[in-house]
């Protein structure tokens, strides 16, 4: 049963009427840029907690965040969700704190290019250096590639480039609600998009063409849902039955099954977009299901 906590915040986030923005299907790309919020970093607190850096990849920020003593030996790529056009937020910084503090991991999180102003091609050059440089300089690969919303849709996209390249391969994948199908075309998004209080077709599919940029919305580098899984490490999926990206997930986990690629889906019924990464009791959950997977790759 879906927890009080959970249906209080689905009322609150439906009640600040952020859905609306998502509601047009033209939107306006300087007004997008215009009226974009600054990117979130690392807190004083999360400073003096834990062990953050910063550097520059072909100017654009990469932080990582690790714990001060003992652990951080082994590092999770994290790609952060925003419908590819958003910056990274407070809300995936206190995750990510909590994942290294459970985990013990050290944390990648690249500030990678962001749409309108830039489309897949950059976004995705940027991510795969960033991958190269840690095989460089750990001289293994991720023990996990690891992103929410548009950042999952990302971190398989970026398994396959990295499969496809011939590079060493990440130990596993989490998937938090992904956006892995740009098109937004499945038909049973129509009818869970009324419980959606996040995602609205019309937008979502708008900046989908403004990630895309010259590639077609179906390959595979755009939407990952149109390539294959064979030769990928196993995957840990989560979304909510409230979220019209369930449709993705839904495909995801039966073409893992014709594939025999092994994924573990969870599907959390009435929960909203990106619930894991919202403080809900299903969200602390998903954080040790993810705890645990990445334990068990780690090894």
């Amino acid at each position: 049963m879906t927890s009080l906590t959970a249906r209080l915040a689905a009322l609150a986030i439906r009640l600040t009427g952020r859905r609306r923005n998502l509601a047009r299907d033209d939107p306006d790309p300087e007004a997008a840029v215009a009226t974009r919020a600054r990117p979130a970093r690392p807190t004083r607190a999360q400073r003096r907690r834990f062990a953050v850096r910063w550097d520059l990849r072909d100017g654009f920020e990469v932080y990582s965040m690790a714990p001060r003593a003992g652990g951080g030996t082994g590092g999770v790529i994290y790609l952060h969700g925003g419908a590819y056009t958003s910056p990274i937020t407070r809300i995936h910084w206190r995750f990510i704190a909590r994942m290294v503090a459970q985990t013990g991991l050290r944390f990648t999180v690249p500030l990678y290019p962001l749409t309108p102003e830039h489309s897949c091609a950059d976004i995705c050059a940027l991510v795969m250096a960033v991958y190269r440089d840690h095989l460089e300089v750990d001289g293994e690969p991720p023990v996990a590639l690891m992103g929410d919303s548009a950042g999952g849709g990302l971190a398989l996209s970026l398994a396959m480039q990295v499969r496809d390249a011939g590079l060493p391969g990440p130990g596993g994948l989490v998937l938090i609600s992904p956006w892995l199908d740009v098109t937004t075309n499945d038909p049973s998004q129509a009818r869970i998009e009324p419980s959606d209080v996040m995602l609205m077709r019309p937008g979502v599919q708008a900046l989908g063409h403004w990630y895309a940029g010259d590639r077609a919305t179906t390959d595979p580098r755009v939407s990952p849902l149109f390539g294959s899984l064979r030769g990928l490490p196993p995957i840990e999926l989560f979304c909510g039955s409230h979220d019209i990206l369930v449709a993705d997930a839904r495909r995801l986990a039966a073409l893992a099954r014709a594939e025999a690629c092994p994924l573990a889906y969870h599907e959390e019924p009435g929960l909203m977009h990106v619930y894991p990464l919202l403080g809900l009791p299903e969200s602390r959950r998903a954080e040790a299901r993810i705890g645990r997977f990445l334990a068990g790759v780690r090894d």
